[in-house]
């Protein structure tokens, strides 16, 4: 499970600013609690904020570690531009620093915690720790660059000590210790870099979620009892389908829309693209009108946006909750309605998910803001401050304390914790006929 996540110099975060899913004193909610060895961990974590306030930069953060700790060693070469790092630009000294990311996160009660910094030329810092169960912190890796003699000096200990000659030797300036150790078969550094690699699951919800249908459909085709699963969430949805039927098979190619493809540049359509003659199932939804024996067919691309969205989600939150994986979602909300979102939220939250998976997601949908589904621990606001730079705190840690049984929406949107647009004064009284040359 993730304990913390945290990001410094990253596009709109420039201090240092974490995300916590350990949990507050709040006695609300039990079942929405994890015990590890007397800390208890948060199954959920809702980020609110105005647009522009950080919210998807954050998520950007976490997609980047998780990408980057898999490609480095594997699909970059010597001198390879480390290209998502794109430090807070608002002021020249930060222009100039890397950006820092660190997790921390428990694998049968065993605490890791895993660090690097980096510009978009090399890795300037990386370090992991590991906790035992009831044992003391081992130190395995402190790799430090010197701005000044650009000379990197290594602190190998713990397990990673036979390899340090071999790990000094094969890591390139560009890339990672983790990732070139899982690759080299270092042991002790395969637990971690698999946590990152495969419980770590970040979706974008602003673009159509392709893949995400795909791999849900390519499931319910071979897999009974999945099926049944997606079938009896679907009906349970209230969306009107009753039965469906994953048919023969398109090149994934063939089935982005070109204004999907428009949003790409060329080179992330390329990327986007790599399994592209990947066969892609047809999907048809089955309807079964009121009082009627008889049902009727659609194509997938006939339901609603929420649908295909609400569709596309099923498939990887019934693997986090089967694994214990972490879901992080950019825009959760779109296109479905309040009580869809409500329910996949509570899904996570509730007895039924046994085995400690967890949901992260961003969201305008103050409805959820509620405290009969979510604690204050577990409700985050980003803020710019004056510098332009993103601020992330909770609910629970708020200057202005709130008890958990008040409003937080009507709170919220009140302007009490921040997080919300603030609109000029002359919002409302914007002339259509001005000519633009006059306008403020």
């Amino acid at each position: 499970m993730l304990i913390e996540f945290s990001v410094t110099n990253f596009r709109s975060f420039r201090e240092k600013q974490t995300l916590s899913m350990v949990a507050g004193r709040d006695t609300k909610h039990k079942e929405s609690l994890v015990d590890i060895d007397g800390t208890k961990l948060l199954k959920a974590a809702a980020v609110y904020g105005a647009n522009a306030s950080g919210k998807s930069n954050l998520m950007s953060a976490l997609e980047f570690v998780q990408a980057f700790v898999i490609r480095s060693a594997t699909q970059m070469n010597q001198g390879d531009k480390i290209e998502p790092i794109v430090p807070f630009r608002l002021d020249a000294v930060s222009t100039k620093n890397p950006s820092s990311f660190q997790l921390a996160f428990e694998i049968g009660k065993d605490i890791y915690e895993y660090g690097f910094s980096a510009t978009v030329d090399r890795v300037h810092d990386e370090w992991i720790t590991m906790c035992p169960s009831g044992g003391r912190t081992q130190r395995w890796l402190d790799r430090k660059l010197d701005p000044v003699t650009n000379v990197t000096s290594w602190d190998v200990g713990g397990p990673l000590k036979p390899n340090e000659a071999l790990l000094r030797e094969r890591t390139r300036d560009n890339g990672l210790v983790l990732s070139r150790g899982a690759e080299l078969n270092v042991e002790p550094l395969s637990r971690p870099f698999l946590w990152i690699r495969n419980n770590l699951l970040t979706f974008r919800f602003d673009l159509e979620p392709i893949a995400l249908t795909r791999e849900t459909a390519l499931g319910v085709k071979k897999d009974a009892k999945f099926r049944a699963r997606i079938l009896k969430m679907l009906r349970d949805a209230d969306l009107g389908i009753s039965d469906m039927d994953v048919a023969e098979e398109r090149p994934l190619k063939d089935t982005i829309p070109e204004p999907v493809k428009a949003m790409f540049t060329e080179k992330g359509l390329h990327e986007y693209l790599q399994n592209a003659e990947q066969a892609s199932p047809s999907i048809h939804t089955i309807h079964r009108p009121l009082g009627s024996e008889k049902t009727v067919t659609f194509d997938f691309e006939d339901e609603s946006r929420g649908t295909q969205r609400f569709f596309a989600l099923a498939g990887p939150f019934l693997d986090a909750l089967d694994n214990g994986w972490l879901v992080a979602v950019d825009e959760l909300d779109c296109s479905m309605h309040p009580l869809l979102t409500w329910k996949l939220v509570k899904l996570f939250q509730s007895n039924a998910n046994k085995r400690g998976a967890q949901l992260i997601f961003t969201t305008h949908d103050t409805s959820l803001m509620d405290p009969e589904l979510l604690r204050r621990d577990q409700v985050w606001i980003t803020e710019k401050n004056a510098e332009g730079a993103t601020e992330l705190r909770s609910l629970y840690d708020y200057r202005e304390k709130s008890r958990s049984t008040e409003d937080f929406e009507k709170r919220y949107l009140a302007g009490r914790y921040g997080g919300i647009p603030l609109f000029g004064h002359s919002f409302e009284e914007l002339d259509a006929e001005q000519p633009e040359e006059s306008k403020p």
